[in-house]
């Protein structure tokens, strides 16, 4: 996995407040953060649902990821486990 790659992030996801916008939750490796994104950002999988996330930078076990939304208590820029990770297809 090379930064600049598209990947989908495991997280939980809940109504927003607006129609269109959906609050997610994401575990990092610092703990969860939530935040709101458009529901365009939530990819619905048979196994679960994920969130857009564009890879900055990869150490060891873990990648640096840039989440598609707003969140709370974060810029967006997020670890979390590499194992939890999936690259998203083309397209």
């Amino acid at each position: 996995m090379n930064p600049g790659a598209r990947v989908l992030v495991p997280t939980t996801v809940k109504a927003g407040a607006f129609p269109g916008e959906r609050l997610v939750t994401v575990q990092t490796n610092a703990g969860p953060v939530s935040g709101f994104t458009k529901s365009d950002y939530v990819i619905e999988k048979a196994d679960g649902q994920f969130l857009l996330g564009e890879v900055e930078k990869v150490t060891g076990e873990a990648a640096t990821v840039r989440l598609f939304g707003s969140f709370f208590t974060t810029t967006g820029v997020a670890e979390v486990p590499m194992a939890t990770l999936r690259l998203k297809a083309a397209g």
